[in-house]
């Protein structure tokens, strides 16, 4: 008798030890090339994962199954729940696109993603 409860407790202890992960992923499309932290995006469609602590999110692009890119954002609130997903662009001075934000169909909220590389531009700038 002791020994089957034993062998139940630690079944439970396995479950409860093994953490919950939501499905934070989804096929994500990018319509043309664009720069992701520093590092050029071939268009394509991608598999878009992201780990969030708070308002701060981890953004990384997988295509079959190999790294691809990552970068920092936040989360930032809005009132409507979009129809799709969408990547939102700023063009550059020299005619290349960047990721700015990335929009998932049915959630009220947008990754703003952080621009790391102008920021250390500026810093080392004198």
């Amino acid at each position: 008798m002791k020994f089957r409860l034993v062998v139940q407790t630690l079944v439970v202890l396995l479950f409860v030890s093994f953490p919950v992960r939501a499905n934070n992923s989804r096929p994500f499309y990018l319509r043309t090339t664009v720069t992701m932290n520093g590092v050029e995006v071939p268009a394509g469609i991608y598999n878009l994962s992201w780990e969030s602590q708070n308002s701060k999110v981890r953004v990384t692009l997988w295509k079959d199954g190999l790294f691809f890119a990552t970068a920092q954002g936040n989360w930032v609130k809005n009132g409507v729940k979009y129809t799709g997903d969408a990547a939102l662009l700023r063009v550059n001075s020299d005619g290349s696109r960047s990721l700015m934000e990335i929009r998932l169909a049915g959630v009220k909220k947008t990754i703003v993603l952080e621009n790391n590389i102008e920021s250390k531009l500026q810093v080392g700038a004198r």
